[in-house]
């Protein structure tokens, strides 16, 4: 569990990066934003790039955990992968602040080996996710038996990443992305 000062810290961290990008982040703006020392942030965080790794894995907790917390009471298989896919493409402020957290991981992976390896376990978790939703409606009948699992819920991924990043940079409003997201789930999951 983690402490209620390193919550503030991962907090505030989050909030840097939502609002100034990875490659801008300091560690002194951390700490003013935590309302601490930068010598108690270093004391819990080491590196920078340690803050920022623990900043991503506690980003994503918090966004698996509020979509979990609304797939648990989904009704069949396509409610749930209608309520995974929806709450990341939510108006909630939270929720927006992790997508951009995740497109700034996902950037910085490209460069960095170690790195892109946390954010392909954290993705495959996510399109997990989505497949485990996509078998409950084939076996509750919400969703066609001909679809393959595999490649639908890949699909999906793929949509609410693209879309997601088209919402956040501002290409693509959030009621668009949404509409889009649902036309995406009636041709993968009606076969």
């Amino acid at each position: 569990m983690t402490s209620s000062t390193k919550r503030t810290l991962l907090e505030a961290a989050c909030r840097v990066i939502a609002d100034q990008g990875i490659e801008r982040l300091r560690t002194h703006s951390v700490a003013e934003a935590a309302g601490c020392s930068k010598a108690l942030l270093h004391y819990h965080y080491g590196s920078r790039r340690e803050l920022v790794l623990a900043a991503f894995a506690y980003s994503d907790d918090r966004a698996v955990q509020f979509v979990g917390d609304r797939v648990a009471s989904a009704e069949s298989g396509l409610d749930a992968v209608r309520t995974i896919l929806l709450a990341w493409a939510s108006d909630d402020g939270e929720m927006r602040r992790h997508w951009i957290v995740w497109a700034e991981m996902w950037r910085w992976s490209t460069f960095d080996k170690e790195l892109r390896a946390l954010v392909v376990q954290r993705h495959t978790a996510f399109v997990r996710s989505l497949a485990e939703a996509i078998t409950r409606g084939k076996l509750d009948g919400s969703v066609g038996v001909r679809v393959d699992v595999p490649q639908a819920a890949q699909r999906l991924a793929a949509c609410s990443d693209s879309f997601g990043d088209q919402a956040v940079i501002g290409i693509m409003p959030p009621d668009e992305m949404r509409a889009a997201l649902a036309a995406a789930m009636a041709q993968e999951l009606t076969r």
